[in-house]
């Protein structure tokens, strides 16, 4: 059997689009499953229910000699621990290459779209479409409109805007009503902890040999975290310590005017004082880089 799955606390397009990898190797006549690496986000629920489709269990147990399918990540600080004892047979994600090292080679599909899901939407082949629900379509729709912020991230490609067309017309869902919805709850923060907040969409990774936890908080407006915003800067440096990070960022995202709001904790950085960047709405094709050039002195 191949487990199918994403990466550490999970976001929509990471779910998503490993419950259709897995639907679409099972189409290829492998045995293959999807799984989730921690609680789904409210976000990524109300897809599910919006889709009336069941999301994949948690995988609470050692991968060691399983066949694995790693989706929307390649790097090992973002799987599970034991992901390194397992046979990576196959990779779908749309970010860099993080260092993984595999038993045998593997398939590997990596291709820098907005999402996972537009890259996995591009290798079914047209019988294989055809096999896709309007109940399942939502699920890669959902996930695209997610990743690229309803496409209007700097990551949004061509590509995107083509697969977000045809998964429209597939999932038979109104476009705007639909991104309404589900932007409504990815920007959902009413009731939730700052624990929660900071492992809502986190991700580790070594940026010029330091260990750095990133967690994006996309929001309607700056505004819903500032009664948070102590505990967030105190749970950043308990993270500090309990993940031996050299720095914690914690990004808030406001997708209304599109910019960030930057905080930081860990010893990484000589001042950790918040900045605000204009423009700035891409973990991936914005702030890594920007955090590559404040971490080593030469590429700057």
């Amino acid at each position: 059997m191949i487990h199918v799955f994403g990466h550490l606390n999970p976001d929509s397009d990471t779910v998503c689009t490993a419950y259709m990898t897995a639907r679409w190797l099972t189409l290829k006549g492998q045995d293959a499953h999807a799984f989730r690496l921690g609680e789904l986000n409210r976000e990524t629920d109300y897809i599910f229910r919006h889709a009336g489709l069941t999301p994949p269990p948690l995988l609470d147990y050692s991968l060691a000699g399983k066949d694995v399918w790693l989706v929307d990540f390649s790097e090992p600080a973002q799987g599970p621990a034991s992901l390194n004892e397992s046979n990576v047979v196959g990779i779908i994600d749309h970010h860099r290459l993080g260092g993984l090292i595999t038993q045998l080679p593997p398939e590997v599909w990596i291709k820098p779209v907005g999402s996972s899901a537009t890259l996995l939407w591009q290798l079914m082949t047209p019988t294989f479409r055809r096999e896709v629900s309007p109940s399942e379509a939502i699920l890669l729709l959902a996930a695209v409109l997610s990743d690229t912020v309803a496409l209007r991230s700097p990551t949004t490609t061509d590509d995107d805007h083509q697969a977000v067309d045809e998964l429209c017309t597939l999932a038979k869902v109104e476009r705007e009503d639909f991104i309404r919805d589900l932007l409504t709850a990815k920007t959902d923060i009413v009731g939730l902890s700052a624990e929660e907040l900071l492992n809502k969409d986190s991700k580790m990774f070594d940026i010029s040999g330091n260990k750095v936890l990133v967690a994006q908080l996309e929001l309607y407006s700056l505004t819903q975290a500032e009664p948070l915003i102590d505990e967030l800067i105190l749970a950043m440096e308990k993270r500090v310590t309990t993940s031996g990070a050299g720095l914690v960022v914690l990004m808030l995202t406001d997708i209304s005017t599109e910019c960030s709001r930057l905080y930081f904790a860990g010893p990484a950085f000589a001042d950790n004082t918040p900045c605000t960047i204009a423009g700035m709405l891409s973990r991936k094709k914005q702030l890594l880089p920007w955090l590559h050039t404040r971490l080593n002195p030469i590429a700057s």
